[in-house]
């Protein structure tokens, strides 16, 4: 169990200031030890880690990989109780690969056969310095220098946290949190570090949205926005299934870039596609994906801001059926699809292509994982491991129409022997 204060600092030369202080409301000071490290936050595509009410941070200091599952803290109060377990390795491992811990059992239990992606990383510069009373250690203070990056957006900003230790106790805690905002003057700050790299994330979304720049008159149109996780819940969606198929929607737009030449900004867009297009299925599972396309032309995750929704109803709707070129005549006559911008409509075009192959790759619900991608013969060759590997590539074979309608270079799927 974590128990801290936090403070933010705005000015660099209180930061140093206070690096200096010999005693804290009767608590002296040690001797300073500067640190530097790296923090990695992850989670899956569908975000299973933060919905438990947790986050999941791998940190790299010197030759040891420290990974922590902490609760995510929603308390006011000015010292905050956290519940926190971590696991040391000498290297980074993915989950699975751990000897049997807490840990291990706690993450997987959440994330079942999900793979972590990175969110968004936190770099620190950091002054730890002890307290102590009557040769008890009570607590420490971190003092840090911090760098928040996700993608090409970075934020940073000055952070003292106060961490009780060894001996101290509760009482003492708070003394010395209530001396540091009274006496000193100093802000507490009750997010944490991992609340200021989600809005980042978010920020980051944004911005993309923006450079993506669709000129697109939304009027007067009233748009519901929920949570993805209250989206999940609300409509039953199939978490396993809707994490395999972002995993390999992900992977496909990635590798598949020199064909598809969609726009980086887009990939989080395919990611929520990818997890909520069955979320027309509890209503009516054979026309899930008409039912779907209503419910997201009224309905959007706050995820995705405007007017990357407008991708949601279109792409829903195109992952299920068979398709050729007379449907997509028939699409570009509908009067929602075509008032949208002619490049959104490419857009969406090709990104439900790929969306209908990772659906695809995930027929059998058997775990298939794309094993490799060749793209050094004329045709683009996936290759398909596992128990349903035969099933899944036949599958996305099947799937992979929409694709040859919109590129002429061809791709075909495979079982890997």
């Amino acid at each position: 169990m974590e128990i801290e204060a936090k403070f933010l600092i705005s000015e660099r030369d209180i930061f140093e200031k206070l690096k200096g202080i010999s005693s804290i409301t009767g608590f002296s000071s040690g001797e300073p030890v500067d640190k530097e490290f790296t923090d990695t936050y992850l989670d899956t595509m569908d975000m299973a880690i933060y919905a438990s009410g947790f986050s999941f941070r791998c940190r790299e200091k010197g030759s040891k990989v420290t990974y922590t599952l902490k609760s995510l803290s929603v308390s006011k109060s000015l010292v905050h109780m956290r519940e926190e377990v971590e696991f040391t390795l000498n290297e980074k491992l993915p989950v699975k690969e751990w000897d049997n811990c807490v840990l291990r059992e706690r993450v997987l239990a959440i994330i079942g056969s999900g793979e972590l992606f990175p969110l968004f990383t936190v770099t620190h510069k950091r002054t730890d310095i002890p307290l102590s009373f009557d040769q008890r250690e009570i607590a420490e203070m971190s003092f840090d220098d911090v760098v928040l990056t996700c993608d090409k957006s970075t934020k940073s900003y000055l952070e003292l946290e106060i961490e009780l230790t060894g001996d101290g106790t509760e009482a003492e805690m708070n003394q010395i949190a209530e001396y540091l905002r009274d006496d000193m003057g100093l802000t507490p700050g009750s997010n944490s570090k991992f609340d200021n790299g989600l809005e980042l994330f978010m920020e980051n979304v944004r911005k993309n949205a923006s450079i993506l720049n669709y000129d697109i008159d939304i009027g007067n149109k009233v748009i519901k926005y929920s949570s993805l996780q209250e989206m999940i819940e609300e409509y039953g969606i199939e978490r396993e299934h809707a994490r395999r198929v972002a995993e390999n929607s992900c992977r496909l737009f990635k590798e598949l870039k020199s064909t598809h030449h969609l726009r980086n900004e887009l990939l989080h867009t395919l990611r929520i596609a990818s997890v909520i297009h069955d979320i027309g299925v509890m209503t009516d599972a054979e026309n899930h994906h008409k039912v779907g396309r209503d419910i997201l032309l009224e309905t959007c995750p706050s995820e995705l801001p405007r007017p990357l929704c407008a991708f949601l109803p279109w792409m829903t709707l195109l992952h299920k059926k068979r398709i050729d070129r007379r449907k997509l005549d028939k699409l570009s006559l509908k009067t929602n699809f075509l008032s949208l911008p002619s490049q959104m409509q490419d857009d969406i075009l090709k990104l439900a292509a790929i969306l209908r192959m990772a659906d695809a790759l995930d027929y059998s619900r058997m775990g298939s994982k794309i094993s490799d991608i060749d793209l050094t013969k004329e045709d683009i060759i996936v290759k398909i491991a596992g128990k349903g590997a035969s099933i899944d590539a036949d599958r996305a074979d099947t799937k992979a129409d929409l694709w040859r309608l919109l590129f002429e270079r061809d791709i075909y799927f495979r079982e890997d022997y």
